[in-house]
């Protein structure tokens, strides 16, 4: 609360307000609406899936009508001239390869920030503040490339950082999933991968929320509002993704674990190519 209080204050003060054009309408409730149920549905399937079983009536139920809602949202979007998700926003192929790599990347970052704790918890039984502690050469790392962000993309662009920070993500769940093992071994096993991972928090970030600097200027805002959302969709996907592979069993195995950031790994692989593919048809 306080970090919020004084992020708040300190908002008023340095962030430029931005008002919608007079007499511009408010987003179609319907497709809210529709978006908020697709992606609940969608979650609440996954995560529930191996406690109710995926062949169940409630689980198969609960998926198809996601599906459902989900295609309806598309077609929602696309009709509808004041959808909450607008179309006209995905004329410009670099927005189009942020919003989807963004999607991808914090799935594998959800799993990233999920299964660390759960691991040093349940396998190397870190106590609560131990494995905070252990985690933060991460977030340090990452702040560290995030604060360079500018200078960074000044000399590489926007493309080479994104791609880079996505292969990182997929570099530290493949250094886990071939050293970390059962026995406690911090610097050598689990230290370097989060060195990787605070590395590719930072070079993704910044250059994948900058694409929406690629609109018209009257439609950053909306752009941003919706890379904003695609990260959130994908952070709730990614943690029921570590649901599913790990069950709700208390005890899990380190095979278990490797499954994990073997999805994660997979994450980072999809988002750096979608901004490479989407990157290449814009130049073309």
């Amino acid at each position: 609360m306080p970090i919020g209080v004084a992020t708040l204050l300190a908002g008023l003060k340095v962030l430029p307000e931005v008002r919608a054009v007079a007499g511009s309408r408010l987003p179609d409730l319907v497709s809210a609406v529709l978006v908020l149920a697709s992606v609940t549905l969608l979650v609440l399937g996954t995560v529930q899936g191996p406690a109710w079983g995926w062949g169940s009536a409630k689980t198969v139920t609960l998926l198809a009508v996601a599906v459902l809602v989900t295609a309806l949202t598309v077609a929602r979007t696309l009709r509808h001239p004041h959808a909450l998700i607008e179309r006209d926003l995905f004329t410009s192929r670099p927005f189009t390869g942020a919003s989807i790599a963004l999607f991808v990347f914090y799935i594998g970052f959800a799993i990233f920030l999920l299964s660390v704790v759960l691991f040093l918890q349940g396998q190397w039984h870190y106590s609560v503040v131990k494995s905070g502690l252990a985690i933060a050469p991460g977030p340090a790392t990452a702040a560290v490339f995030a604060v360079n962000a500018g200078r960074i993309r000044a000399r590489f662009g926007r493309l080479l950082p994104a791609m880079a920070g996505t292969l990182c993500m997929a570099l530290m769940a493949g250094y886990w999933m071939l050293f970390t093992g059962a026995a406690p071994d911090y610097p050598a096993a689990f230290l370097p991968g989060l060195i990787i991972g605070g590395m590719s928090a930072g070079l993704t970030q910044a250059p994948l929320f900058a694409a929406a600097g690629t609109l018209p200027p009257d439609r950053a805002t909306t752009g941003s509002a919706v890379l904003n959302m695609a990260r959130q969709v994908g952070s709730a996907i990614g943690v029921s993704v570590v649901v599913v592979i790990l069950g709700t069993g208390a005890v899990h195995t380190v095979a278990d674990f490797r499954h994990v950031w073997a999805a994660e790994a997979i994450a980072g692989l999809v988002a750096c190519l979608a901004v490479a593919v989407t990157a290449r048809r814009a130049g073309r």
